[in-house]
Parts: C-alpha cells; structure tokens; sequence
C-alpha cells in the first residue's frame, strides 16, 4: 500500500517556483492526493476482501453474489424523524395492548402475525437498519446506486479538483520560471545576481500593464473555478448518495459527543453493512420464484470514514474558496491593501517610496510584483524596487526638466512674435511717408514682390532684414 502511495508525496513537494497560492494548493493538490489515496485503499482487496458476499437458498450461490454485485443492491429507507417518533410512540403503545407482545419468547407465528399487523414495527425489530420484512408493489426501495462505482467516483473528482491548477499551468505560461529562476536560495552567485535584477529591471520598466492585467484576470478565474467546483462538487454528492450528502452533517455531529448509536443509525441509511437482494429463478413450466437474498458490503465499513473526512475537507475548501474570493475582489478596489502587502516583503522600506513606484501601476502589475516576492530572494526584490524607484525619480526629474525647457522656448518664441510684429509696423509707415504719390506700374510690381516676402512665425528678427535686403538688390 505504501509503494502505491508513495508516487503520490512528490506531488505534494514544494517546487522551486510557486505559481499557487497556499489555498489554490489546497485545493488542487492536497485534495488530490486525498482523493486518490482513498481510492487506492479501496481498491485493496487484502485489507476488506471482496466488495460483497451474499447469502441465499439457492445452491447456485456464487451465481447469486455475480447477479447482485452487476444489479445492484437496495434497502429499506427510513422515515423522516417525525414519522419515526409517531411511529415509535404508536408501537409503544401497541406493545402495552396488543396480546401477542406480553411476554418475551416469541415463535415464528407470533413473527409473521405482528408482522401482519404492522410492517414497520418489524422492520424496527429486524436484523439490520435498512433490512426487513417488506410488501412487494407497497414498500418502497432505495437502490445503493454508488456502491460498484466509488472508485470511479473518486477518480472523477480528482479530475474535477485538477482541471482549475492545470487550466493556470497552461495560461500562465512559465512566465514566473522566466523571471525568478536561479535567485530564489538564500545565497546567490554575484554575478547572477546582478545579472537577474538588470533583467528584472528591464522588465518591470517596461510596461506591460495589459498583459499583466490579463495574467491577474486569468487566476482569479481559476480561483472562481475551484468555488464553482466545490459547489458542484456537494451537488454531485447529493445526487449520488439519495439525497444524503447534505444531511451526513448530522451523523458528525454525533462523534463529538460519542453517541454512536446515532451514528450508526444516520451512516446506514446511505452506507449499510447489509442489503437486500431480489432475484427471480424461472421453474420448468416458466414459474417465476423470487430470491430474497441477504448480502454484505465490507466496503461500506471503510466507506462511511472515508467520506466523512472527505465532507469535512470538501465543506473546509469550499470556504476557503469563497473567503478567497471575497479577499481577491477587496485586493482590486483597494489599492492602499495591495501596498502594505507588498511593504510586507520589502524590509522596511519607506511607504512614500513603494507608492512611488506603484504609482502608475494596476492590479495586473501589483500581482506580479507579489508573485515575483514569493519566489525570489528578498534582499534581491528590495534592490529591485529601490531600482525602479530611482529610475523613476529620474524620468521625472527628467520629464520636469524637459518640461521646463519647453515653457521657456515658447516664452522666447512669443517674445521674437511681438518684436517681429513691432518692427513690420514701423516698416509699413516709413513706406507710407516716403511715397505719398500714386505709384506707377513698376514701382507697384517692386512693391508687390517686396510685399510677398513676409517674415516667418519662428524665424528672428535679423534674418528677415538680412532677407529683405538681398531681394531690395535683386
């Protein structure tokens, strides 16, 4: 058994590189591994045996244990708890009056005539919660549907539990493995340290807010599956079981007080020791005779532990789960939580500078700035941010400067505009004083070309003279 379960430990270890957080791993992985331990034990015939053993009259009793085991077995189901508390009044009562019940030896008579008298006292008396005396067409059955098929049901949902951690393997792509390999010991070769944190700068300079945002959207996506999982997860049960699963809570409650009758009581009515059986062998002349046949189930021992522990831990993930959800959903409206977090892996560096750095930052790049912290050195990620602080302060600082320098540029331009404008004003009244006679055609051609030749918006005011005196030569 430990051989078989030992392949399962090196899926619990924990990788170099972390792309789960603690409750997706588990989720994921720790339930599968619960998952399929159980299925390995139940599948060990040297500790329960075979899945059924069945007794009946006829001498072909090996063929009648096939035929049970391939169509199934069923019980008697119990009635709700206020029948049974009438019922169990009303039968106290019966046993006061009714003559045959006034004493203690009973024949079989005295059996199939109380049995006559009420059908559910003698299932009360019978030998096994579930098993009795029953009318055929009146008394109702319900089948054990589950039993051949545990195996395949808990391989199932190890598929189920799976499918949200391999979805997030394939989307996210080794992006984690790229950006923090070889620097998440505590001792780091200089040069690779180096070497990683120029890389990482790089990176984190560059903005890739839309890819990161998609990366973020992508994981909470999962974490949406593994709650949509859990929920299923308790609807599938309860389909399974008869309507069960929902109520097994009552049969845990009993464990803590160490009322086991109750206990035995509740687990048999979704996991009995003993079943019924009903086969029908033709005669000669096509009479058909029905085989009431007795039948054990030794797995449904291991059976009714097995699943208790799995719907504490399935209830247990399932809060996690929406507890996570609430928690991520808070980390997206409230960008002052998703700073003191990150502040948590720094080493005290000051708030105003992880805000600067955050500044132009979303959810997605916070969410890799979180993933990255988890799986590199620490002293490495607090040079990172100092690094992208400082060059943050420096493209501002720079942008600023830039900044100013413009402002003063069109200052200057302004001021060369104004004196272009006062110099053409008092060109044009020297022309107007110095010509007051009508003009001839020429002296108009002269004027007009001069005319054509107007000082541009951001030329100074010496090369428009030096230009007006070329053309005056020509």
């Amino acid at each position: 058994m430990y051989a078989a379960v030992k392949p399962l430990s090196k899926y619990l270890r924990l990788k170099t590189v972390r792309i789960y957080d603690p409750i997706f791993t588990l989720h994921s992985k720790c339930t599968i591994v619960i998952l399929l331990t159980c299925t390995f034990l139940l599948s060990a015939k040297q500790y329960f045996g075979e899945p059924i053993l069945c007794l009946s009259a006829s001498k072909h009793n090996a063929y009648a244990q096939s035929y049970c085991w391939t169509m199934g077995t069923y019980i008697l189901p119990a009635e709700n708890d206020s029948a049974s508390g009438k019922t169990l009044s009303s039968m106290a009562s019966m046993w006061d009056d009714h003559s045959l019940l006034r004493g203690t030896n009973y024949n079989r008579t005295q059996l199939r005539q109380l049995l006559a008298h009420n059908e559910q006292y003698a299932r009360i008396i019978s030998i096994a919660e579930g098993v009795g005396p029953e009318t055929r067409g009146i008394t109702k059955r319900l089948y054990l549907r589950y039993y051949q098929w545990v195996f395949m049901i808990l391989l199932f949902q190890s598929l189920l539990f799976y499918f949200p951690s391999y979805l997030w393997k394939v989307w996210e792509g080794q992006r984690m493995e790229q950006l923090c390999c070889e620097v998440g010991d505590a001792l780091i070769l200089e040069k690779t340290y180096r070497l990683r944190l120029r890389m990482l700068t790089k990176y984190f300079r560059t903005r890739f807010t839309a890819i990161h945002c998609c990366y973020a959207i992508k994981y909470a996506f999962c974490e949406l599956l593994n709650l949509l999982i859990s929920v299923l997860n308790f609807w599938l049960m309860d389909v399974i079981f008869n309507g069960f699963w929902h109520k097994y809570i009552h049969a845990l409650a009993a464990i803590p007080v160490y009322d086991w009758n109750l206990w035995n009581l509740m687990s048999s009515r979704v996991f009995p020791k003993v079943a019924k059986c009903e086969m029908f062998i033709y005669g000669p002349t096509g009479t058909p005779n029905v085989l009431d046949i007795l039948c054990v189930l030794p797995l449904n021992i291991l059976n009714e532990k097995l699943f208790a522990v799995l719907y504490v831990w399935f209830l247990f993930i399932a809060m996690l789960a929406a507890i996570n959800m609430l928690y991520r959903l808070i980390l997206i409206c409230c960008p002052l939580l998703r700073l003191q977090l990150l502040r948590t892996h720094l080493r005290g560096m000051p708030k105003a500078h992880v805000q600067q750095v955050l500044s132009n930052a979303g959810y997605g790049d916070w969410f890799v700035l979180m993933s990255v912290s988890i799986n590199v050195n620490p002293t490495l990620f607090r040079d990172l941010l100092e690094q992208l602080y400082v060059e943050h302060c420096e493209f501002h600082a720079l942008a600023r400067s830039n900044l100013k320098a413009q402002q003063t540029q069109d200052e200057d331009e302004d001021e060369d505009d104004d004196d272009d404008d006062t110099s053409s004003d008092d060109t044009t009244a020297t022309a107007t004083s110095l010509n007051p006679a009508p003009k001839s055609a020429k002296t108009v051609a002269v004027a007009t070309a001069t005319a054509t030749v107007s000082p541009a918006v951001n030329l100074p005011l010496t090369r428009y003279n030096s230009n007006r005196h070329n053309e005056s030569h020509v």
